[in-house]
C-alpha cells in the first residue's frame, strides 16, 4: 500500500470521488471530453488512476478532477509530493535533501522563495495555465531541465500570468523559487548576468565574500549549487538569450520560467525551451477582470464596460489602468479628454498612432456573432454563480 504523500493522493482523490456521488468509470469517461479526447479519458486509464499505486499521468488526474468538481490547484500540490515520493522510491537515495548534501548551505539559511506577491484578481487564461500544468507534469518525468518561454506584447499579461502559476506550483518546488526582473522592457537599467548570478548565490547560501571573480566562475558555482535542487528560476522581461543562457541551471529537477517582449528563437532552438504565446483575454474574462476591480457597477453599466473591453483590446494592464481611471471619476465611461491622456500608456500598434488597439476577427465577439454588450456581459457569471448553458457560439470565448 502507498504510504506518505501517495496515501494523501489517493486518500484525497477517493474522498472527492465519494462527495461528487460517485460517478461510474462511463460516467467519467463522458464527463472528461475534451478538445484532446473527444470521447473522453479511456475508462481503463480512469480505472488505473483510483486503484493502482502507481500514479496516472498529470494531465489524466487533471481532468478526472476537473470532472468530479474538485480545485485543480489543490490536486497539483498533492500530485507532485506523491510523483516525488514515487520516485525517489524507484531509484533509491539519490537525491539526499538539501541538508544532507556536501555542498549544502549552512541550516539557517532559509530557502529561497524570491516570488513577487500575486497580482489579484486575476482571470482567464485557462488553456495557458493548462498547458504549463501539462509542461511541469512532463519536466517530472525528464532527464533534462524545462524551460518555458512566455511571449507576447506589451501589457498582454505575461508577467502576471508567470507570477499567478509559479505561486500556484510552488510546492512543486520545496527547494525554492528564485525570481530576477531582467527589465528587458526599458523600465530601467538591465542587471548584468553577473549581477544576476551574485544575487541568485548569495540566496542560496553563498557568502558574498566567497563569491567567484569572473562570470564564468559564478555560472559554473550557480550550477553546482543547483545540481540536485528541485528549484523554479522565474526570469522575468528578459530581451536577450544573453541574458539568459547563464542563468539557466541545467538541473533536471529545475524548470526555468522565462518571459519576454521578444521571440528569442535561440532560446527554443538551441536550449529546447518551450514557447507559449499570450494573446489578448477573452471578452469573457476582460469583463470578469474588470467586475473583480469594479464590483457591482460592471453590471450596472454594460455598454460601457464593453467599451473599455474594446478600446483597451482586451489587455489586462489597459483593463487596470482604465478600472483605475474610471474608479477615480466615479464612472465607467471615458471622457475624450481621459481616452487621448489613456490611450498613448496602453501600448499597441494603435496607440502609437494616437487611436486605441480594437479587437479584430474572432477575438472581437461583438463583431463575429453580432451580440450586444449587455448579452455579452450576461454569459459572464457573478462569483458564485453556477455555470451558464453553453452555445455554439460561446465556444471561442472560453480561451481567455
Amino acid at each position: 500500500m502507498p504510504t506518505g504523500p501517495l496515501a494523501d493522493f489517493y486518500e484525497r482523490l477517493h474522498d472527492l470521488h465519494v462527495a461528487a456521488g460517485q460517478p461510474s468509470v462511463r460516467r467519467l469517461q463522458r464527463l472528461t471530453r475534451t478538445g484532446r479526447w473527444p470521447t473522453g479519458i479511456n475508462p481503463t486509464s480512469i480505472h488505473a488512476a483510483f486503484v493502482r499505486p502507481r500514479l496516472a499521468r498529470w494531465e489524466v488526474v487533471r481532468e478526472i478532477v476537473r470532472a468530479l468538481g474538485g480545485d485543480v490547484d489543490e490536486f497539483t500540490g498533492l500530485w507532485c509530493r506523491a510523483h516525488r515520493c514515487q520516485a525517489r522510491d524507484d531509484v533509491g537515495p539519490v537525491d539526499p535533501a538539501p541538508q544532507d548534501r556536501a555542498w549544502a548551505p549552512a541550516a539557517h539559511v532559509p530557502v529561497p522563495r524570491e516570488l513577487p506577491p500575486d497580482v489579484l484578481p486575476f482571470t482567464g487564461r485557462g488553456l495557458l495555465r493548462g498547458a504549463l500544468d501539462a509542461l511541469l507534469a512532463e519536466a517530472a518525468n525528464r532527464a533534462a531541465m524545462m524551460t518555458v518561454l512566455l511571449t507576447g506584447a506589451a501589457g498582454i499579461g505575461k508577467t502576471a500570468l508567470a507570477v499567478h502559476w509559479a505561486h500556484r506550483v510552488a510546492g512543486c518546488f520545496p527547494d525554492g523559487q528564485l525570481y530576477v526582473d531582467l527589465r528587458g522592457d526599458g523600465s530601467g537599467q538591465p542587471p548584468s548576468p553577473t549581477e544576476v548570478l551574485a544575487a541568485f548565490l548569495n540566496a542560496l547560501g553563498v557568502a558574498s565574500t566567497e563569491l567567484p571573480g569572473t562570470a564564468a566562475a559564478l555560472a559554473a558555482c550557480y550550477r553546482t549549487r543547483m545540481s540536485g535542487r528541485r528549484t523554479l528560476v522565474l526570469l522575468d522581461n528578459a530581451s536577450s538569450v544573453e541574458q539568459v543562457r547563464p542563468l539557466l541551471p541545467g538541473s533536471p529537477g529545475c524548470l526555468v520560467l522565462v518571459t519576454s517582449r521578444e521571440n528569442l528563437a535561440e532560446l527554443v532552438v538551441r536550449h529546447g525551451a518551450r514557447r507559449l504565446e499570450l494573446g489578448p483575454l477573452s471578452t469573457e474574462a476582460a469583463v470578469e477582470l474588470l467586475r473583480g476591480l469594479l464590483g457591482d457597477r460592471v453590471d450596472a453599466e454594460p455598454e460601457a464596460v464593453y467599451d473599455l473591453v474594446r478600446r483597451c483590446a482586451a489587455r489586462p494592464l489597459a483593463l487596470r489602468a482604465a478600472a483605475e481611471r474610471a474608479a477615480a471619476r466615479g464612472t465607467l465611461v471615458l471622457a475624450a479628454e481621459d481616452r487621448t491622456a489613456a490611450e498613448p500608456a496602453w501600448g499597441g500598434a494603435g496607440a502609437e498612432r494616437g487611436r486605441p488597439p480594437r479587437l479584430r476577427g474572432p477575438t472581437d465577439p461583438a463583431r463575429s456573432t453580432g451580440a450586444t454588450a449587455p448579452a455579452l456581459l450576461s454569459r459572464v457569471r457573478p462569483p458564485g454563480a453556477g455555470p451558464p448553458a453553453r452555445r455554439p457560439e460561446q465556444a471561442q470565448l472560453s480561451a481567455g
